[in-house]
């Protein structure tokens, strides 16, 4: 990744990321005692203890091995466009094929294990059956807010463009506008957090970046915003009118995005922009 080697200077990042892959620790060692208790994929024979160290092992190896694999696939150009559910499709399978060393070994050393194509397609099989419950299980379960990973945006195409009109001043002093590539670096329309990432919405187009929501908010000063919805934060004046439907409601913006306004930010919105 591009940012990567430079953002480990970075001391919130490290710290975030660490906090999150803690925050998994924990969570597998929660499962872990269920899984044993269950005895799925014929470890009933064993005692619970080593049932237990069986699935501690593997479900702290399923979060470091997709944490890795998602790190690696964040500077791909293919993968950055793809929707959050096939994101997390692909990692899955390619976290998934690694596993299958690891679960292997577990399996010989608590069981015994041959390992033959039917085996180690069926091995690959359950890992992907579980390591899609722990996953959905873990963005449920533990607070988005943790869901910290080293920053990478997207790289601009190495083509030739034509000369950029001069940045605006707000622009130039906003932390987060200067993580843009040059052709989408302008004045911050709006931020819509897509899974792991934000998509920076700007007057000259739109970026993912692989941060959390609460951090790019914090680098969207001294951009005058608000959050409007758990998944998005506006500029204020990028709001050209408010509609309210029901008990929730919707901003029109500059760029002709419509944002939901949720039922815990709509009075402070309505008040604003009514």
């Amino acid at each position: 990744m591009r940012d990567f080697a430079s953002s480990q200077t970075d001391a919130a990042m490290p710290a975030g990321w660490l906090r999150r892959r803690a925050a998994e620790a924990c969570l597998a060692l929660a499962l872990s005692p269920a899984l044993a208790w269950m005895r799925p994929f014929g470890t009933d024979e064993q005692t619970f203890f080593a049932r237990l160290g069986y699935w501690v092992v593997l479900l702290v190896s399923w979060f470091i091995v997709t944490a890795a694999v998602e790190c690696l696939l964040a500077s791909r150009g293919f993968f950055r466009p793809l929707a959050p559910m096939a994101r997390r499709a692909l990692v899955i399978g390619l976290a998934a094929l690694p596993m299958i060393i690891i679960a292997g070994a577990a399996t010989n050393a608590l069981s015994g294990w041959e390992p033959s194509l039917s085996e180690v397609t069926e091995m690959y099989a359950q890992i992907v059956l579980v390591g899609s419950v722990v996953t959905l299980l873990a963005r449920v379960v533990l607070p988005r807010d943790t869901e910290a990973v080293p920053m990478s945006i997207e790289a601009p195409r190495q083509i030739p463009r034509p000369a950029l009109p001069a940045v605006d001043p707000p622009v130039a002093s906003c932390p987060l506008a200067a993580r843009l590539p040059l052709d989408v670096r302008g004045r911050i329309v709006c931020l819509e957090m897509e899974d792991h990432y934000v998509r920076v919405h700007t007057d000259r187009g739109s970026v993912l970046v692989l941060l959390r929501l609460s951090d790019a908010i914090a680098e969207a000063n001294p951009v005058q915003g608000r959050q409007v919805h758990r998944s998005w934060w506006v500029s204020d004046d990028a709001v050209e009118g408010f509609e309210r439907v029901g008990r929730v409601g919707a901003v029109r913006l500059s760029n002709g995005v419509r944002v939901p306004v949720s039922q815990r930010y709509l009075k402070s919105v309505e008040a604003s922009f009514s």
